[in-house]
């Protein structure tokens, strides 16, 4: 089962989005009982709300032992017990840190189950890998030319509106994207 963590406006739920088109099983983890109920929505098959439960456990319990792969745009607190529960030799992914701080983790546990442990900039990944970037492009556009994966518009606005839209993303109220309609 993969993990996908988000709250980083919508890299999360990307994820979730991708990992189900990918046909993986996805236990989604987030802050509140709407943002699980979207990811629920969009095919996870198991949630935790990781503001509320002991994520760790909860991914034992949901998986039955332990997931495969995490993908964590949160940081903070939550990266430690995702990072332990995941299973010998699975692959933690970082993305950001949503939650305002970095996250310390203790690196013994990647070396004793031993997990991959890999971190991503996005903002300049196609700079830094243009051959991979350009080849993930493709198969994006394939997956969304076949309706598998889609964007989530959380709010739209009007452009006059976009000091209103621009305090609903910063106040974090937005599940998913927010578009300004210019015409």
């Amino acid at each position: 089962m993969g993990g996908g963590i988000g709250r980083r406006r919508g890299v999360g739920l990307a994820a979730v989005d991708l990992a189900v088109a990918m046909g993986a099983r996805v236990l989604a983890a987030a802050s509140s009982p709407e943002k699980l109920e979207l990811c629920a929505r969009r095919g996870a098959q198991a949630t935790v709300d990781y503001d509320r439960e002991d994520l760790k456990a909860r991914i034992r319990e949901l998986t039955g032992d332990s997931a495969r792969v995490v993908i964590d745009p949160v940081g903070g607190r939550y990266s430690e017990p995702a990072l332990r529960g995941l299973a010998r030799g699975g692959m933690f992914v970082t993305l950001g840190y949503a939650a305002g701080t970095i996250p310390t983790i203790p690196l013994n546990l990647v070396l004793l189950k031993d997990i991959t442990l890999r971190g991503m900039e996005i903002r300049t990944f196609a700079s830094d890998h243009p051959a991979e970037a350009n080849r993930d492009l493709g198969e994006l556009a394939q997956l969304f030319g076949a309706g598998k994966i889609r964007p989530y518009i959380g709010a739209r606005f009007p452009l006059a509106d976009t000091a209103a839209a621009l305090r609903y993303v910063s106040d974090r109220k937005v599940l998913g994207k927010v578009v300004i309609d210019v015409a």
